[in-house]
């Protein structure tokens, strides 16, 4: 039997994050990152152009030195199995919450899809198991979700 993921919503509002990776799937999730009041912090040799001007940007390889305990969460995102794998090990001593792109079974936590409309939230995961279903259904729950939000603050004002 496979046991859902717990669903949690954390504060990380000034909260570091680091990310390891500068490509789209890096972009995606820091701009969620920042969304939310994070502050990230992202390394990699290079960066796609609409990487969000927010984050701190590091141009350079990863060094085991980037992971140290001023991180709240840490997301490998390199197109590197061995440097996702590294980054998850040394996570993973200092006891810190990973999140491994490329490594369902690497992953502390997974990355949802977030809907919100000002401070009310929704999340969509699939645990990992399909980024296609958790696109599709977050993309349905967007189009309804702020309509249900002024619903329910309107019945129940």
């Amino acid at each position: 039997m496979r046991y859902p993921y717990f669903p949690l919503m954390i504060n990380l509002e000034s909260r570091q994050v680091l990310i390891i990776g500068g490509g789209h799937v890096a972009s995606r999730r820091a701009e969620t990152l920042i969304r939310c009041g994070a502050v990230v912090k992202a390394v990699s040799p290079e960066f796609i152009a609409s990487f969000p001007v927010e984050a701190q940007k590091v141009c350079r390889e990863f060094k085991e030195s980037d992971v140290n305990n001023d991180f709240a969460l840490i997301l490998a995102a390199s197109d590197k199995r061995e440097v996702n794998h590294e980054v998850y090990e040394l996570a993973r001593s200092l006891n810190i919450p990973v999140n491994v792109c490329d490594s369902q079974s690497e992953c502390d936590f997974f990355f949802p899809s977030l809907i919100n409309y000002g401070c009310i939230s929704a999340s969509v995961s699939s645990a990992g198991t399909s980024s296609k279903l958790t696109h599709k259904l977050s993309n349905r729950l967007r189009e309804v979700w702020s309509l249900w939000v002024n619903e329910f603050f309107t019945l129940n004002d």
